[in-house]
């Protein structure tokens, strides 16, 4: 019978843990699986472009009928089998992840797709039954073990206690994490969380990369919303830490939300998110970019456009307000122009920029850029102004006069804007700027050496 310390364990876990519910009940609504893998099988998804991290597999309809999609599951990858381990399998590891889709693929198999899996404990089918000790779940679960098929599937109450004793275990937390955040993914500008997702999706673009791509590491702060949840990771890198331990970041204290190390090439991208307060309390997100190879710093801040009739027409605005002006008048603290060195050039070295995006649009969709300078600009372009003089920004209003992102992208990436090298060095003082008025901030370091003729070539060939 399950005892008194481990009920007040698992409650603690579950209060705790704000990710964990919505992971259980996945569990029980879509069912967990588990699918084992013979030796063969498990040494040629290692070998796959993605490995383990993500593949399809293909099996017998009948052993995925009872499965829903999305559905996280458990992998069992066969090493050896012992002679002197009976019926036991020695494996290689146990994985944690989610079945993304499932279809037909042919008259008697059907194909599921498997994303995010990473290493958990314990590391065994033997440590599963270990794991599992309160009656009736620990016999349920032995019965399921024994049966030989390479997809063993478990009742709904079965799937969701495991679910539990799984992230009893701290080591499992930041790859449970990242499955249960990877289904609320924002999909379109709504708020300030879909905002952030756009600031990563900026970074990664910049740095050549998409969001499928996988982090070198991954740190997240427990109990702390940030878009980094969702970025594509290697195995055995999510990890879950207390606020006030994660490395390197004695700067903004307990106000970091999540970390991630990109590489590419000899290059090296570091992008970590923080804020003061809940980000549904807060309207706006920042994404300051610091390419440390060109020595350039660009600040984007967002902005939501709202629908507005124009005869039978649909045009987008934005209305500046009050707000925003003094917004501009802090930007402005820390756009001093410093002058360049010697062999240090620029089109533009403005460190500010204001994207504005469709409210409720898709975020893979476009939007408007344009450097603050320019903004002050149209302030006083009549075909800005409104039918009272208000100031309006609008698709119709700047008639093309404004970036496209991946113009901006590319001028970021060859430091063709952004500040001089002097003027980067201060980044660490607008990070504190910003953080000190209750913003939101996504802030991405590239370090490395400057790319090389091979590189170029790589950029060249993507």
């Amino acid at each position: 019978m399950e005892g008194r310390g481990q009920r007040s364990a698992l409650g603690i876990t579950a209060m705790k843990l704000s990710w964990l519910q919505p992971l259980k009940k996945l569990a029980e609504d879509k069912r967990l699986i588990i699918i084992r893998f013979d030796e063969a099988e498990w040494q040629s998804l290692n070998d796959s472009r993605r490995g383990v991290h993500e593949f399809t597999v293909a099996r017998a309809h009948g052993l995925f009928q009872g499965i829903g999609t999305p559905a996280p599951c458990l992998l069992v990858g066969t090493d050896v089998r012992d002679e002197f381990m009976g019926d036991e399998v020695a494996s290689k590891g146990l994985y944690f992840g989610l079945i993304s889709s499932r279809s037909p693929i042919t008259t008697l198999e059907s194909r599921i797709k498997v994303r995010r899996c990473m290493r958990i404990q314990p590391d065994t089918e033997a440590g599963l039954r270990k794991l599992v000790t309160a009656a009736p779940y620990s016999k349920n679960l032995a019965d399921r073990l024994r049966f030989k098929s390479s997809v063993v599937e478990l009742s709904p109450k079965l799937a969701g206690h495991l679910i539990e004793r799984l992230a009893s275990i701290p080591e499992n937390h930041g790859a449970m994490r990242a499955v249960a955040e990877s289904l609320s993914s924002p999909k379109r500008y709504r708020n300030a969380a879909a905002l952030q997702e756009d600031a990563v999706r900026t970074a990664l673009h910049a740095f050549g990369l998409t969001p499928d791509d996988q982090a070198e590491s991954l740190d997240l702060v427990e109990g702390r919303e940030t878009a980094l949840a969702r970025v594509g990771i290697m195995e055995d890198s999510a990890v879950e830490h207390d606020a006030r331990h994660v490395p390197g970041y004695d700067l903004i204290e307990s106000h970091l939300t999540g970390r991630a190390v990109f590489t590419r090439n000899n290059q090296r991208l570091e992008i970590f998110t923080a804020n003061r307060r809940d980000l549904e309390h807060v309207f706006g997100v920042d994404l300051i970019y610091l390419n440390a190879t060109r020595q350039n710093i660009v600040m984007l801040q967002y902005k939501m456009l709202e629908a507005t009739k124009k005869g039978d027409d649909t045009d987008w605005i934005y209305r500046p307000d009050d707000k925003l002006d003094e917004e501009i008048k802090r930007m402005r603290k820390f756009a001093a122009a410093h002058p360049p060195a010697q062999y240090e050039y620029r089109l533009n070295p403005a460190v500010f920029y204001l994207k504005f995006v469709k409210r409720d649009a898709m975020i893979r969709g476009g939007g408007i850029i344009t450097p603050i300078d320019h903004f002050e600009q149209l302030r006083e372009d009549p075909a800005c102004r409104g039918p009272r003089g208000a100031l309006r920004i609008s698709y119709d209003g700047l008639d093309g006069r404004y970036m496209r992102q991946t113009a901006f992208l590319d001028l970021i990436r060859s430091g063709y804007i952004g500040a001089h090298a002097e003027t980067t060095q201060h980044l660490k003082t607008l990070i504190e700027a910003v953080l000190a008025n209750d913003r939101a901030v996504v802030a991405a370091v590239q370090t490395g050496p400057a790319p090389t003729d091979d590189d170029t070539a790589d950029d060249d060939d993507e």
